[in-house]
């Protein structure tokens, strides 16, 4: 197994390992209830987020201080609820349902009239659960005396206290009595009761008690008519709100107002949430386990697929996405599911797999640390290592010496292959240009590739087949023009197998133009020594063995040096060819005004016999340029000799040499002009035929162009022919 699968099969164990932790630890917070505390205060704030009025339908009528004060203090006499009951006989005061929050426990004179007055409404008492004292500590429910259990509804009001102390639910059944609240809603709407099937705990929105419900004075409600008329077809709670009577618990509502909350306004909210439907459900244990579990699982997944900062931002994402889907189900469908298991188990999750990453990073660290050490780096000297007692810079410094070595071994490798005096192209598994070297930019110029670049790009701008960069062909030749001229390369490619598995291209590209040269000039040796040089010689052994005293003598003599002189022509041309197609010329400064004279001087001969005028028309004679001046002549001497040849008898030939700025006005050019007229009869064709004159324009244009400068051709079939070279000016 390489080190890539040891190191992924390793990540793979961490991450295996964090996901059972991470589910483990879910489990833990959703069953073992160890979360709900948190989750309760997010509920609570929630809760009071939203917020909740009271409806107008439900009134309290209260046993506050100011009817203590007036009506005798505490126990009140039961006179005063007979009292109560008994002024909202009339229809214009009469509630839908009436509800007493006391116990009535103990016998009193007056119990029978006021189950007389109670069996008048729709009335609802309290019971009280009491604990037995035996072994069991069982709960045993106490009914109010016999007349007004009798007279009246019974529900019970015990409280059901979070773990935390506080009031958010209530049992709906206790030992199958119906809690207080729904006997309410079911007496006061008999053909739409409440679900009174519905057993276990149900949460409640508890009304704001800064705000509450309609409050009036039992002093007030005996007493005053109007405050009476308040009261028709309201859900009436007659309970006690006296802060000294202490019948007040803890809400969610406690904490914001610094005080409790009274009992008799639980119960309104309990009754205000049956009447409308609203009484939440809370998630049970399984569900929540398995609705953190899906968000879980996909934060389990981007850590592995995503980079830490992506994944990071999808955890605080799908944590705020938690809270605001359990506030929505909470509000939309009565349905409370706790995010907080998931909220905390993301929280730990995040450092925890950080943790354990390092880790495996560390060990990797270490494990590349002792493998180089192993390795014989190109550069012998090591950089000072400064200890350090922190094991994070330890192991950075590691990493660090790791990154430098390697980075110097790419580096020096880098240096070897740009360096290279091949042209060389590197190309990936997908055929895309890793690296290339100097060479190889200097001779595409330009166009010249750049990382990335596909293989198919380099293929088109030496104009073969991909298929021949890719080896499946034969080496060829390539033909490319470059700055330097044009040049000949010798193209191979081969493929090398990567570390990884894959393969790298390697195109490599040599100049062979200066061996093409010497090729083509051994070429022209042997046939100039075969052919051209062999005819001048034979003829010449041929006449010597005739004899010198034969009567043609004479003539035979004139045709020998004609020959001889033949025979050397060719030879000079023959290296004035070899050295035209040097890669350099040795220059030096000349008068422009002497090469033209050292011209017209070689071509007079041949002008006087056509009684050709050869007419130098130069604006200066102080033009100088840098030259080898024997090419550069017969370079010249070729151009007239061809305008003498191809002019009629009794013509002439105008020669002008001018200096000018450049069309970038960045240096002086000299300007070299040939006018001549062709004669009507003549196709041009520019060859020489002419012993000692068989050099052709390919030497002209390859002298010029050596000298950096042009040439430009304007020759009709008849009229005027001009021939323009243009050649940089020398400073003196």
């Amino acid at each position: 197994m390489n080190a890539h699968l040891q190191r992924k099969a390793r990540l793979r164990r961490e991450w295996l390992s964090t996901i059972a932790i991470a589910i483990s630890l879910l489990a833990f917070l959703v069953f073992g209830d160890v979360a709900k505390s948190m989750g309760n205060v997010l509920y609570d704030h929630l809760m009071r987020l939203h917020g909740f009025k009271a409806p107008q339908d439900i009134v309290i009528i209260a046993v506050d201080d100011r009817s203590l004060a007036e009506l005798g203090g505490w126990p009140l006499k039961r006179d005063h609820y007979t009292q109560l009951l008994k002024s909202l006989e009339d229809d214009r005061y009469r509630p839908k349902v009436i509800g007493f929050d006391f116990l009535f426990l103990d016998s009193t004179p007056d119990d029978a009239e006021l189950a007389i007055a109670m069996q008048r409404f729709n009335t609802v008492l309290p019971l009280e659960f009491r604990i037995q004292e035996d072994n069991k500590q069982t709960l045993k429910p106490t009914l109010p005396v016999h007349p007004l259990a009798k007279a009246a509804a019974i529900g019970h009001i015990n409280l059901s206290f979070d773990n935390d102390g506080v009031i958010r639910g209530i049992n709906l059944l206790e030992q199958k009595w119906s809690h207080f609240a729904l006997t309410l809603h079911e007496h006061a709407h008999p053909t739409h009761p409440p679900d009174l099937n519905q057993t276990g705990y149900r949460r409640f929105r508890m009304v704001d008690p800064s705000i509450g419900f309609p409050v009036v004075s039992l002093t007030d409600a005996i007493h005053d008519n109007f405050t009476r008329s308040l009261l028709k077809d309201k859900y009436v709670l007659v309970g006690v709100t006296a802060p000294s009577l202490g019948d007040r618990y803890p809400t969610l509502y406690s904490g914001k107002n610094n005080a409790s909350t009274p009992g008799v306004a639980i119960l309104a909210s309990v009754l205000n949430a049956s009447l409308n439907q609203a009484l939440i459900e809370e998630a049970p244990h399984l569900v929540v386990f398995g609705l953190a579990l899906i968000p879980l699982l996909i934060m389990l997944q981007s850590l592995v697929r995503m980079r830490p900062r992506y994944a990071l931002i999808l955890a605080a994402v799908m944590m705020l996405g938690g809270v605001a889907i359990s506030d929505a189900l909470l509000t939309f469908a009565n349905y409370w599911v706790d995010p907080v298991p998931f909220i905390l188990v993301a929280l730990v999750l995040q450092p925890l797999w950080a943790w354990r990453r390092l880790e495996a990073i560390v060990h990797f660290v270490q494990d590349q640390a002792a493998t180089l050490q192993q390795f014989q780096p190109t550069e012998r000297t090591q950089p000072t290592q400064h200890k350090s007692r922190e094991v994070v810079l330890q192991y950075a410094k590691l990493l660090d010496h790791a990154v430098a070595s390697a980075r110097s071994e790419l580096d020096f490798l880098a240096a070897i292959v740009d360096e290279m005096p091949d042209a060389v192209a590197i190309f990936d598994t997908q055929d895309q240009l890793l690296l290339s070297n100097q060479k190889i930019k200097q001779l595409l110029g330009a166009q010249h590739l750049s990382s990335g670049s596909d293989l198919s790009q380099l293929a088109q701008q030496l104009n073969l087949s991909t298929a021949v960069l890719m080896g499946r062909s034969d080496p060829s030749l390539v033909r490319l023009t470059t700055a330097l001229g044009v040049q000949e390369l010798f193209l191979k490619t081969t493929t090398l197998e990567s570390p990884s598995g894959g393969h790298l291209r390697l195109v490599i590209l040599t100049d062979i133009t200066e061996l093409r040269q010497s090729q083509t000039q051994r070429d022209r040796a042997l046939q100039f020594l075969s052919h051209d040089m062999r005819t001048p010689v034979a003829s010449i052994l041929s006449l010597t063995r005739r004899g010198a005293e034969a009567p043609e003598a004479d003539g035979q003599r004139e045709k020998i040096v004609h020959h001889a002189k033949a025979l050397l022509n060719m030879m000079d041309d023959f290296i004035l060819t070899v050295s035209a197609e040097a890669p350099r010329y040795e220059f030096k400064q000349e008068l422009l005004d002497n090469l033209l004279n050292d011209t017209i001087e070689q071509v007079a001969d041949l002008a006087d016999a056509k009684k050709i005028r050869l007419i130098d028309q130069s604006d200066t004679s102080s033009i100088f340029v840098m030259a080898n001046t024997r090419l550069l002549v017969r370079a010249l001497v070729n151009l007239l000799f061809n305008a003498v040849k191809f002019s009629p008898n009794g013509s002439s030939i105008h020669i002008q040499a001018s200096c000018a700025q450049d069309t970038n006005g960045s240096s002086a050019v000299a300007t070299l002009t040939f006018t001549n007229t062709v004669c009507n009869d003549t196709s041009l064709d520019l060859t020489p035929s002419m012993p000692g004159f068989g050099l052709g324009l390919d030497f002209v244009d390859t002298v010029i162009h050596k000298h950096q400068g042009s040439i430009s051709r304007e020759i009709p079939q008849a009229g005027v022919a001009t021939i323009v070279i243009t050649l940089p000016c020398s400073t003196n």
